[in-house]
């Protein structure tokens, strides 16, 4: 996966549990389309922790480290640049 389509696909999924903490359902389940495109990030960047179905505070607390990881590099092996 390219990096900058891994960055889209985050940004998407992070506006979207932005959107629900705002609204005040943060600690209510992502659902299980987002818990997919959750793991597909995660295997990308090689951070395995499986499909399950976690609140919207918890899922914006993983992108938010996983931007860390990819910004910095130090997960970028796993994806190429552009």
């Amino acid at each position: 996966m390219k990096e900058s389509d891994w960055l889209n696909k985050a940004k998407r999924i992070h506006k979207d549990c932005a959107d629900n903490q705002k609204m005040g359902n943060g600690s209510k389940k992502i659902s299980m389309s987002e818990a997919h495109t959750l793991n597909d990030l995660q295997h990308a960047i090689g951070s395995h922790h499986g499909i399950h179905r976690i609140t919207y505070n918890e899922a914006r607390t993983s992108l938010d480290e996983m931007f860390n990881m990819v910004k910095s590099g130090r997960k970028t092996p796993p994806l190429t640049k552009g």
